[in-house]
C-alpha cells in the first residue's frame, strides 16, 4: 500500500527578532505525534539553518530536515547533513553583501542574515521603517542586476538566493523517492510558492496557503494563521489513532 506523505514548512510566529522565531509546543507535539505513525513521511522544508532545525526540530524522530531552502538535506535517522551547494558558484553573494551594507549602514536597527545559499536585509527593527521601505525599493533595483540569484520580496525584508535551490526542488526529489497516496504541503511565505508550484498538477496532492485570503498563491487552499494549521495536524493524529 502507498505510504501517506505529508510535507510543509516550518511555521513560527513572527518576532521582532527573527531570530527569536520559534516552533510552539502545540506544533511539535502534533509532529512528533504524526512522525510516530510508520506509514507517514513528514518533512520540515525551511529557510531556517541547521543549527536552528537541529535545535528545536532534531531530537523529532522520523522526521525529514531541509535548511535554507534546500541548500542542506537530513533524511530521518540520519546524523549528518548533506551540502547540496558544495559544488556551486557562490560568488555572487560578495557582491550583495556589498549592496545590503550600504542600506544598512543608512537605516539604523536593520540587519544582515548570511546563510549558506541566501543572504538577506531585515528591516522590520529599523528605527524608520517608512523610509527603510522606501530604500528597499532602490536595494530591490540593485539586486535585481546581479546574476545568477532570485530576489524575494518578503515580510519586511529583501532576501538574495541561489537559483540552484529552492524548496520547490526539495519536494520534487522527495517526491522521486517517495511513493505518495496523499500530499499535504503548507506555507506562509513566498518562498513556499516553489513548493505550490512543483505540486499543481499532483491530484494527490492538497496545498495550503497561510495568511489573508487575499493573498495572491498557488495554492488552492488557504488558511488564515498558523495555529489552523497546528489544528489541522492535531486532526490528521486523531484520524492516524483511529485507523
Amino acid at each position: 500500500m502507498p505510504t501517506r506523505t505529508l510535507r510543509g514548512a516550518c511555521f513560527c510566529s513572527i518576532t521582532i527578532n527573527p531570530a527569536d522565531a520559534q516552533p510552539t509546543p502545540a506544533l511539535l507535539h502534533y509532529l512528533n505525534d504524526l512522525c510516530k505513525d510508520p506509514s507517514n513521511t513528514v518533512w520540515i522544508i525551511s529557510g531556517r539553518d541547521q543549527s536552528f532545525l537541529d535545535t528545536y526540530l532534531g531530537k523529532i524522530p522520523r522526521l525529514g530536515l531541509s535548511a535554507e531552502h534546500g541548500s542542506f538535506m537530513k533524511k530521518a535517522g540520519l546524523n549528518d547533513w548533506v551540502d547540496m551547494l558544495k559544488d556551486a558558484d557562490m560568488s555572487w553573494k560578495d557582491t550583495a553583501l556589498k549592496i545590503f551594507e550600504k542600506y544598512t549602514n543608512c537605516n539604523p536597527g536593520t540587519v544582515i542574515e548570511q546563510k549558506k545559499s541566501s543572504i538577506t536585509w531585515h528591516y522590520r527593527n529599523a528605527s524608520d521603517t517608512e523610509e527603510a521601505e522606501r530604500q528597499s525599493v532602490l536595494c530591490h533595483k540593485e539586486l535585481i542586476e546581479i546574476p545568477g540569484v532570485d530576489i524575494l520580496v518578503g515580510k519586511m525584508n529583501l532576501e538574495v538566493r541561489s537559483l540552484l535551490v529552492n524548496k520547490g526542488e526539495v519536494v520534487k526529489r522527495i517526491k522521486q523517492k517517495q511513493e505518495s497516496d496523499f500530499i499535504m504541503c503548507v506555507g506562509d511565505d513566498q518562498t513556499d510558492e516553489d513548493m505550490f508550484n512543483a505540486l499543481k498538477n499532483d491530484d494527490k496532492a492538497f496545498c495550503i496557503s497561510v495568511g489573508p485570503l487575499s493573498k495572491i498563491t498557488l495554492a488552492k487552499y488557504s488558511v488564515d494563521q498558523s495555529e489552523d494549521v497546528v489544528n489541522i495536524i492535531a486532526q490528521l493524529v486523531s484520524n492516524n489513532s483511529t485507523l
